[in-house]
């Protein structure tokens, strides 16, 4: 019993970038103790007043953080302060929000010199850990080589921050595309086939692929197939031809796909009639490259748009009164 009462109580201590990369994370931690070290505190005054976006973030955290704690005295900052949510709650529930003065603990607590902020954040977790041996202490940081630090420090559990994730399973949502074992026209035999302009469409059994999503894409093993479900019924499944091939080629203002995946993206992306489209993947895998530089080639070309049509109007209008002037109607 004692064991199991342990893991009900939890102590989470933030580190600065958590609270950077959503100001307002204390409060996801609401039946819980949640710990600001006097090191991240000092670490949002150095970049509150920096001229970048980050500089927003840490307004934020800061004039949260200060609404949370205005009224409550020295002794009970240390002690807890209730979070807001959990103020009509009973007392023995409720979370806390506590500052701690890290700079008090000494550096051989966790084994790490004291010279750096990230070594005096899991140095107070560390002491944490010592000081209630009862609790869970948990360092949430997302910091990759922190938590490495800190668990080589000796503390017990480090986490990422992954609260804000829309999906609360990211392995149920669907990969996108769907792999066919083998030769994927030796599993149709026969099929209609549809000829639109340079697009080639082909209406295949449903049975064969019985699970398929609008605009999910299709491979098999021979290396060459590649196609995208563009309807379906009860009975057939309308899919369009593309080809590996076709997709390895595309570019997109000098964007090109370096594998088959980036290349279902490109080919998402570029469809207009697709309105939202959601790519997933481990680091270093392109999401981020290939949308930034899609959302910048949309903004840049859009704009020029504009200006090229607004010119064309007010050089038309120009035309027009000159025709009108030299005809005598003006």
């Amino acid at each position: 019993m004692e064991k199991a009462s342990n893991l009900d109580s939890k102590m989470y201590v933030l580190d600065t970038n958590v609270l950077l990369h959503e100001p307002l994370a204390y409060l996801s931690f609401q039946e819980h103790d949640v710990v600001i070290p006097m090191t991240v505190l000092e670490e949002l005054d150095h970049i509150k007043d920096r001229k970048h976006d980050v500089s927003r973030d840490a307004r934020v955290a800061i004039r949260g953080l200060d609404e949370v704690l205005k009224d409550a005295t020295p002794e009970q900052m240390l002690k807890g302060v209730a979070l807001p949510s959990n103020k009509k709650a009973k007392a023995s529930s409720a979370g806390t929000l506590i500052i701690v003065n890290d700079h008090l603990f000494a550096d051989s607590i966790s084994g790490l010199p004291g010279n750096e902020n990230d070594h005096r954040i899991i140095n107070c977790a560390v002491h944490l850990q010592k000081q209630h041996p009862n609790s869970k202490v948990v360092l949430v940081t997302k910091d990759i080589n922190m938590r490495l630090k800190a668990k080589g420090a000796g503390l017990k559990f480090v986490e990422d921050y992954r609260t804000d994730q829309l999906i609360d399973d990211i392995a149920l949502l669907s990969s996108g595309y769907k792999k066919i074992a083998g030769d994927f026209w030796q599993h149709v035999g026969e099929c209609e086939t549809q000829q639109h302009g340079r697009d080639a469409f082909h209406k295949v059994a449903k049975s064969l692929i019985p699970d398929v999503f609008c605009n999910e894409y299709l491979l098999d093993d021979s290396g060459q197939f590649a196609a995208r479900v563009k309807s379906y019924d009860e009975q057939h499944i309308m899919l369009k031809d593309i080809g590996v091939e076709r997709l390895m080629h595309q570019s997109a203002w000098g964007v090109k796909p370096k594998n088959i995946y980036q290349g279902m993206a490109m080919d998402a992306l570029l469809d207009t009639g697709i309105e939202l489209v959601i790519l997933t993947g481990p680091a270093g895998c392109g999401k981020t490259g290939i949308t930034a530089s899609f959302f910048s080639i949309f903004v840049q070309t859009s704009s020029k748009a504009k200006r090229l049509l607004n010119n064309l109007s007010y050089r038309f209008n120009l035309n027009q009164t000159s025709a009108c002037l030299s005809s005598g109607v003006a």
